[in-house]
């Protein structure tokens, strides 16, 4: 079930894993008005200011969010915003989640202040980017799609990378081109398994620079995102396809079906066999 999280009190109890929208503040509407939830949250929230300016306590100092501004509130801490005083406008957009332990890395922000991160993005590409990634993540939990839950998770996977490469945005305004290369070439034929050092030959890269610079981009190493792309994809042609098992593992690059089915396993919980059935059993019972 979707909800507009702006519009809950402190008092509301909020019990789903993954929520989204955009809360636009001005000047006498009925959602100019104070967020305070002195005892925080159970979930992270993520916040973006995109408009305007609000104004934000951390429970010792205030402070002013201004467009470009990411927020990252962890569990237990103090929300408390409002549009600022002298702003006519304020407008953020923002994600509600209950985290992946292996998002830890990704949340682990560099500039944490009273259990508050903060970025600020001054790159107006790099804003585009993750703002975009915002509205994305808030369509598909609004959508009718079989697998939104899914595809908002990735999305928001995703985001939490480019936050994290922000706080480097100095350095590296934007993902260096070769590491888009490789993944384009990684997405074009993902049942190749093309070695390292081919691909880094590819982009005019050493082997250990390429590595360096695609987990500093992504935050993972190349290896562990083809496998999510693998993983993704096997999604697909489990529920839309009657594909058997392993002719899915080898259009992926597994030789081996066991060894398919141990890493789906492991990212999903459930053998390629269950999910298809169970995803089909939801599907026939909606």
């Amino acid at each position: 079930m979707y909800k507009n999280l702006s519009l809950l009190s402190h008092n509301d109890p909020f019990n789903l894993e993954l929520v989204s929208g955009l809360t636009q503040c001005e000047k006498g509407n009925y959602l100019d008005s104070i967020v305070d939830r002195q005892q925080g949250m159970h979930g992270y929230m993520l916040q973006l200011t995109t408009f305007g300016h609000g104004s934000v306590f951390d429970g010792k100092h205030a402070f002013t969010a201004h467009r470009g501004q990411l927020l990252l509130f962890t569990p237990g801490a103090v929300q408390h915003y409002h549009r600022h005083s002298e702003s006519q406008y304020w407008h953020y957009k923002w994600v509600y989640f209950l985290p992946n332990p292996k998002w830890n890395k990704w949340l682990n922000w560099s500039d944490m202040e009273e259990k508050i991160g903060r970025i600020t993005i001054s790159d107006d590409r790099y804003f585009q980017e993750i703002s975009q990634l915002f509205s994305k993540i808030e369509l598909e939990l609004k959508s009718s799609k079989f697998f939104k839950e899914d595809i908002a998770t990735s999305l928001l996977e995703y985001l939490l990378m480019k936050c994290i490469s922000a706080e480097k945005i100095e350095v590296i305004p934007v993902i260096d081109q070769r590491i888009l290369t490789v993944c384009d070439l990684i997405l074009t034929n993902l049942a190749k398994n093309e070695s390292l050092e081919a691909m880094a030959e590819k982009v005019f890269l050493s082997p250990s620079r390429l590595s360096h610079l695609f987990k500093q981009s992504l935050g993972i190493s190349l290896v562990q995102w083809r496998e999510l792309q693998r993983i993704s994809e096997s999604k697909k042609l489990l529920y839309f396809s009657n594909i058997s098992i392993s002719n899915i593992a080898k259009s992926l690059g597994y030789e081996d079906s066991l060894y398919f089915s141990k890493i789906f396993k492991k990212h999903t919980g459930l053998s390629p066999s269950e999910f298809r059935t169970l995803e089909r059993r939801k599907d026939s019972e909606m």
